[in-house]
């Protein structure tokens, strides 16, 4: 019974990490709120033709409906994401929900993320600059390196 206590009291004296602590919302944080955008040219088709995708994301304030929506249109993407943040320091973390229409399968029936996975974090740089670092979602194509200057910030 003693090692027991033991046990409990050192387990209770255990702090989770910040970002366990705070739950994911939708929206953001005021300091993150407004409209960004990533404009991905990936190269051009057998033919000729440009193949360019746009990653629009639009955070609102705290867990206000839709408050947290990606948006990926352009070459052979239409997507639309609903997502929720969560503050890792100074940085945000966006996940994934379910897609536009509520499904957590997109329209071909396929679970492409998990609802709470990462698709990608955001972190503040100098110059209103922003680093991009993916996690679930990555764009298609060559040049994208892990983490880079790919959102800036349009409103």
């Amino acid at each position: 019974m003693r090692t027991t206590t033991i046990v409990l009291t050192a387990l209770a004296g255990l702090t989770m990490p910040a970002a366990a602590q705070e739950p994911a919302q939708e929206g953001a944080p005021k300091d993150w709120q407004g409209r960004y955008r990533y404009e991905h040219a990936a190269g051009r088709t057998a033919g000729g033709t440009g193949m360019v995708v746009n990653y629009d994301l639009v955070l609102r304030p705290p867990d206000v409906r839709d408050g947290c929506v990606l948006t990926v249109r352009g070459f052979q993407s239409d997507e639309t994401i609903r997502c929720r943040t969560r503050r890792e320091g100074q940085d945000l973390a966006v996940a994934f929900d379910r897609y536009g229409d509520g499904s957590t399968v997109n329209k071909y029936g396929v679970a492409v993320y998990k609802p709470g996975q990462p698709l990608f974090t955001l972190a503040k740089g100098a110059g209103g600059k922003f680093a991009t670092r993916w996690q679930g979602l990555k764009p298609d194509g060559g040049g994208v390196a892990e983490s880079g200057p790919y959102f800036a910030r349009v409103k």
